[in-house]
């Protein structure tokens, strides 16, 4: 029998629902299995060794789990790929029968994921299948992701100091570019002020950490192709690169530039009726923060690289009027298309070391960093 279940899940809970998805109606044998399954794993808990009492439930059928995409999908995912389950992992926002629904609950989600699924294995295609990284690329996105967080931390300091010294009136001997740099941070501790201490012995601890994570980025990434081609593109630092690199794994996958940039969700949406196809906001699909850091690769590619036919993008639709950051989410897609490019060329953008020095230092800088 071939069972289609949607999995509710939670960090402690996993509310499960089952039905037929084979072909006609199911025997009365198979009814029973599934009314069986429904009773004594409507819900239970979600630890991985819990997930071996729900394929034992239907042990000796085709099994198919339907799961929404979240913290907890990616030890779901794997335990029961490895109990011989086909997994299926869906974004929440394609699931409008979920999202939209007036009476949301997990007993109803569970229900709707099942249906979901089971319309899939007949042939409707109502979502986008997300992909689960291996073990290796999982354990590469997460340093990425806290490298990210470090320097976001770090940018987030830098403008709380900057605030603090506008705020009380205090001045220092002059601008400084990076109001962390040693010589900053010295002046800032002979100040009668506690808060600029705090804030200083902060970013020092926070700048030490992030050295030791981007050394521990490089080691995971030297050797990794992709990386190495991204970082001869303009505007990407190696947080950049490493990061875009662990989202993309495989540039093969995409098989066209559509669906390469509509993964980093830098798309519009598509909505028309009749004769009226309204201009949408992007469909903001995929990882924000990597959306974050190529909304800023896009910004240091235009400052670094004014031949660029990205540049001249950027420049001719603020000529036409766009607003900066519409005209930089157009551009971020374009830049997408050269990333694209590049990768499935092998070929590196550009070979100008000074260049790219001059970029990576722009791009890796927390100042750098795009709200």
């Amino acid at each position: 029998m071939r069972v289609a279940i949607g999995m509710d899940l939670h960090k402690r809970t996993a509310v499960c629902f089952a039905v037929y998805a084979g072909e006609g109606q199911p025997s009365l044998e198979e009814q029973e299995t599934l009314e069986r399954f429904n009773r004594e794993h409507r819900s239970q808990p979600s630890e991985p060794e819990d997930m071996y009492d729900i394929i034992h439930a239907l042990e000796g059928h085709e099994i198919h789990v339907l799961i929404e995409n979240s913290t907890k999908t990616f030890d779901t995912y794997w335990v029961l790929t490895n109990l011989g389950c086909h997994v299926t992992v869906a974004q929440a926002r394609d699931l409008y029968r979920i999202t939209k629904s007036v009476k949301k609950n997990d007993n109803n989600d569970s229900m709707e994921l099942a249906f979901y699924m089971r319309r899939r294995l007949h042939g409707e295609d109502e979502f986008a299948e997300c992909i689960m990284p291996s073990h290796e690329w999982m354990m590469r996105r997460e340093v990425c992701r806290t490298v990210f967080k470090e320097k976001s931390h770090l940018a987030d300091l830098k403008r709380r100091t900057r605030s603090h010294l506008l705020l009380h009136g205090i001045r220092l001997s002059r601008e400084y570019g990076d109001i962390f740099s040693p010589k900053a941070m010295e002046e800032m501790r002979r100040k009668n002020d506690v808060c600029l201490r705090i804030f200083v012995s902060e970013a020092e601890t926070i700048k030490k950490r992030v050295a030791l994570e981007v050394k521990t980025l490089e080691i995971m990434f030297d050797g990794i192709r992709m990386y190495e081609l991204l970082l001869t593109i303009p505007g990407f630092g190696k947080v950049t690169a490493a990061y875009l690199t662990s989202m993309i794994m495989d540039i093969g996958r995409f098989q066209t530039a559509n669906q390469f940039t509509a993964s980093f969700g830098v798309v519009p949406k598509q909505r028309s009726s009749a004769e009226c196809s309204p201009n949408c906001a992007t469909t903001h699909r995929g990882d924000d923060e990597a959306r974050r850091l190529l909304k800023q690769a896009t910004w240091v590619h235009i400052i670094k690289v004014p031949d660029s036919v990205v540049t001249q993008m950027f420049n001719r639709l603020r000529k036409n009027g766009k607003a900066h950051n519409e005209a930089l989410i157009a551009c971020a897609r374009k830049l997408l298309t050269v990333v694209r490019s590049v990768l499935i060329n092998d070929r590196p953008y550009s070979t100008d070391m000074r260049l790219l020095a001059q970029s990576r230092e722009m791009a890796d800088s927390e100042d750098g960093f795009i709200e």
